[in-house]
């Protein structure tokens, strides 16, 4: 559709520019290589100038569609964290009548819980041909930290008074072929015991790498550099010594020790 407007536009441009000195010619000239580029040039900016997604830059085709798929990909992330919300919302409740007195925060209670101990995320997840490895955590007000001008995923910014603890995971294609991550139709849950003393669930974020919402190709060999998050008070963030992730995938339930 871009692509016949651009031409239609350009066809008009063409048209109207030559109609003011051939008034009174029946034939229209052909125009030149360089002025015919300078035409579809400036019909492209001008397309381009009132499309929506377009920020003030100078993209190829390539670029263009990468970006039109990428908002695809976030569109369908959004539309999925609703649902998710209202999901996890119904289990909060199942679950504390399962896991102790409902003292708990996001769903786990205070104390340590019994359940198998995995060291292997994907396993967990029945993951095959990717490797998810956690690689540490880092505290932060806020993350990303930088944006480009044309990011649109957004930052996740702790509340006054509290802390980010961003989680980080690296997901490796270890085979020859491209393989796709839906995590989102996993619908997975995850929580963090910090110090054996409180446990937090993990965020609903936008962020295209959300490890609970994760939805992309990785391509073969390569890897990708995926986030969970939680929130916790200033004090409780420079006093983390002990992590454990809690994982749910349907009626199971995991721990991975992330520091002991």
């Amino acid at each position: 559709m871009k692509k016949k407007l651009c031409k239609g536009i350009t066809a008009l441009l063409t048209a109207s520019l030559l109609m003011g000195g051939c008034a009174f010619d029946d034939q229209i000239p052909d125009l030149s290589d360089e002025e015919m580029k300078m035409v579809e040039e400036y019909a492209a900016h001008l397309l381009l100038k009132y499309d929506e997604n377009y920020k003030a830059a100078v993209i190829s085709a390539e670029e263009y569609e990468a970006e039109r798929a990428r908002l695809k990909r976030l569109a369908e992330v959004r539309a999925e964290i609703e649902r998710m919300k209202a999901e996890e919302e119904a289990k909060k409740e199942e679950e504390k009548s399962k896991d102790g007195d409902g003292s708990s925060e996001g769903s786990e209670s205070g104390t340590k819980q019994s359940g198998p101990v995995f060291t292997d995320i994907d396993d967990f997840f029945g993951i095959e041909g990717l490797n998810i490895d956690y690689t540490g955590f880092s505290v932060a007000k806020a993350y990303p930290d930088q944006t480009s001008a044309n990011d649109w995923q957004g930052v996740v910014t702790a509340t006054t008074g509290n802390s980010l603890l961003v989680f980080k995971y690296t997901i490796s294609n270890t085979t020859s072929d491209d393989i796709y991550l839906d995590m989102v139709s996993r619908s997975p849950r995850f929580n963090f015991r910090v110090n054996d003393s409180f446990s937090k669930a993990s965020m609903f974020t936008v962020l295209l790498n959300d490890l609970a919402g994760y939805r992309d190709s990785i391509p073969a060999g390569e890897s990708r550099e995926a986030v969970l998050i939680i929130e916790v008070t200033e004090a409780q963030a420079l006093s983390v010594n002990k992590l454990t992730m809690i994982m749910r995938y349907g009626d199971e339930r995991g721990e991975y020790s992330l520091l002991y």
